[in-house]
């Protein structure tokens, strides 16, 4: 892109730099931490912005009312910028949410997922029939008691 000035608007005004990237209409105001003179290394295993890959973890629903939803396919939009995903895993956008899902690349691939084992599907409600275990991080199994199949 091509700097136009310094940037005006919010939190940017007075930090940051306007810009004018090729095919906008207008200009767009961009962190000088998300700006270099080099061209960026390509996203994280070899994925390209636009591919179509499959989400295969465990759901999980975030505060904000956003959801990875075991199955699901979404659009990969850059490179995840959070925490221990920054430099290696992907952001993504998946149907229904408002924003973008740092996602690890051990639980992104480009074929649909099997099918879950047994013939289940996500959000089942089984039964627990075996007998009562405890594990070391304080999680336990009770024979009889109903779960919910998440990944």
């Amino acid at each position: 892109g091509e700097v136009v000035g310094p940037a005006t608007e919010g939190t940017h005004q007075g930090n940051d730099l306007k810009m004018l990237f090729p095919g906008n209409k207008g200009h767009v105001d961009c962190s000088l931490t998300k700006l270099t003179r080099e061209k960026p290394p390509p996203l994280p295993g070899g994925h390209d912005l636009g591919d179509q890959l499959y989400y295969t973890g465990p759901n999980k629903s975030f505060e904000n009312g956003d959801k990875l939803v075991h199955g699901q396919q979404g659009e990969v939009v850059g490179p995840a910028t959070e925490g221990t995903h920054q430099g290696n895993d992907l952001k993504m956008l998946f149907p229904g949410n408002k924003g973008h899902v740092d996602c690890s690349l051990t639980k992104l691939t480009r074929e649909k997922p099997p099918p879950l084992p047994g013939g289940h599907d996500l959000g089942d409600q089984l039964y627990y029939t075996g007998p009562n275990k405890s594990f070391e991080n304080g999680d336990k199994l009770v024979h009889g008691q109903q779960g919910e199949v998440v990944g």
